[in-house]
């Protein structure tokens, strides 16, 4: 449900941006929404890597070929959101 939330809400800021309705016309709103994006790239890595491993978790004799290849695209997905983290951290580092 958590995760629902937070999908509707960033879609919601993407059109909004897309539409004209919102905008980042002073550099402290861009520094802002940066550090609300890391808070949010971090907690998709973990809420990502906590799935991963309840996936990984199942017993054998219930998984499948799809599941070994879910839990590796889960992995890859929370290496991604983890590395989008880092590299919003750099930008907010950089426009202060």
């Amino acid at each position: 449900m958590h995760a629902r939330v937070a999908a509707d809400a960033l879609a919601r800021l993407v059109t909004d941006v897309r539409t004209g309705r919102a905008q980042w016309q002073h550099p402290q709103a861009v520094r802002q929404t940066t550090a609300d994006l890391v808070r949010l790239a971090d907690a998709l890595a973990v809420a990502v890597q906590h799935m991963t491993a309840a996936l990984g978790q199942s017993p054998v004799t219930t998984r499948r070929p799809q599941t070994d290849r879910a839990v590796q695209a889960l992995l890859h997905a929370g290496q991604a959101s983890a590395t989008a983290a880092q590299h919003l951290r750099q930008a907010d580092r950089a426009m202060h």
